[in-house]
């Protein structure tokens, strides 16, 4: 159906465009430099002064942000006291890093991103990519915001339950891996979930698997949890896991279908593989609205450079066409999706 369109409507599109921008740079600022957990600390807000103080921040720059921050609707302010606080909800859904909702990883994202715009500029006429490592420290933070909330609650008590004995078999003691661990946030759910199984992690990133072992270390899990450098492409052995997880990172692999045979080799007779991936649109007329438009930036930020730069696949999420086609010729079998409430994520499950 075709839209109606004016020219005052069109203008008030890109001022809304560039008031979220504005907002999203000011929750990036607030939680580096820890002004949004200074308001959560303080029951009644934080006068700018008091803030000033707190942070050892510039009282010009803090001022200019306040006013920001506050149109965007990130701060509530008491005219009569003149304190700031967190807007509703605010609080959780950038410090919380245990609410199902937390977003910090989107904030970070946006602030990763835009430091590399004039490189992902370059690549549309060069064609090359942004290797990983250029994204830096934060952006593996930034996946590990992203995806915590999902390992600590969306695995344990919606995806494994979803597939028929899985959690029986997992908490009777088993051997399970993750491929594409990152910084060890789904091995720890996973060790804690089920204390009587054995759990490795793969990541070929050299940081991401120093911040994994650290957190399996703070955990006291060492002796059952263990995260190695390698990727899934270089898995060798055979019927040696009864469980084998990768979380949202199938597509960023060199060649998803050398990993997809690995997994299916390393799985023991009747094994379980489970693949999840963000669920976008399968067809360009489907590319519309607030969330597309959200993953779509990311595919075009992060996603496809750093799968060029690698030689990978390069196609941002993979859907069920593709996870079947792929997970059969790697001969696994009983290749499904899973019917899930849950509107961001895709899940798909196979068997050896």
């Amino acid at each position: 159906m075709q839209q109606f369109f004016t020219q005052e409507g069109q203008v008030a599109k890109l001022y809304s465009w560039a008031a979220g921008a504005a907002s999203m740079r000011m929750a990036y600022y607030g939680l580096k430099h820890g002004m949004l957990r200074a308001m959560h600390a303080s029951e009644d807000g934080l006068t700018l002064d008091e803030l000033a103080a707190s942070c050892s921040i510039d009282p010009r720059y803090l001022r200019a942000w306040a006013k920001t921050a506050l149109a965007g609707e990130l701060l509530s302010y008491d005219a009569d006291t003149q304190r700031f606080s967190i807007a509703p909800f605010m609080d959780a859904l950038l410090l919380d890093d245990e609410d199902f909702h937390y977003l910090a990883g989107l904030v970070f994202n946006n602030a990763v991103e835009s430091r590399l715009a004039d490189r992902v500029s370059a690549g549309f006429t060069s064609g090359e990519g942004i290797p990983f490592s250029d994204y830096g420290q934060e952006m593996v933070e930034t996946i590990h915001a992203f995806s915590k909330a999902a390992y600590e609650l969306f695995l344990p008590s919606v995806l494994l339950p979803a597939v028929p004995g899985l959690r029986k078999r997992l908490g009777a003691g088993s051997t399970i891996l993750e491929l594409g661990c990152g910084a060890g946030a789904g091995l720890v759910s996973l060790g804690r979930s089920f204390p009587e199984s054995t759990i490795t992690g793969v990541d070929p990133d050299p940081t991401s698997i120093a911040l994994a072992r650290q957190r399996i270390e703070d955990a006291g899990m060492g002796e059952r949890v263990h995260a190695e450098e390698m990727r899934a492409e270089d898995l060798t052995g055979s019927d040696a896991f009864d469980f084998i997880y990768t979380q949202i990172s199938l597509h960023e692999m060199d060649d998803a279908r050398i990993a997809l045979t690995n997994a299916r080799n390393a799985l023991r007779e009747g094994g379980t593989l489970l693949i999840t991936e963000i669920r976008g649109p399968e067809r360009m007329e489907e590319c519309t609205g607030v969330y597309n438009a959200v993953l779509a930036h990311i595919d075009l930020f992060y996603e496809i450079p750093q799968a060029i730069a690698k030689g990978g696949h390069a196609v941002g999420f993979f859907n069920l066409a593709e996870i079947r086609e792929m997970a059969s010729e790697a001969g696994l079998r009983d290749v499904r999706e899973l019917e899930l409430e849950q509107p961001l994520y895709a899940a798909f499950v196979a068997t050896k």
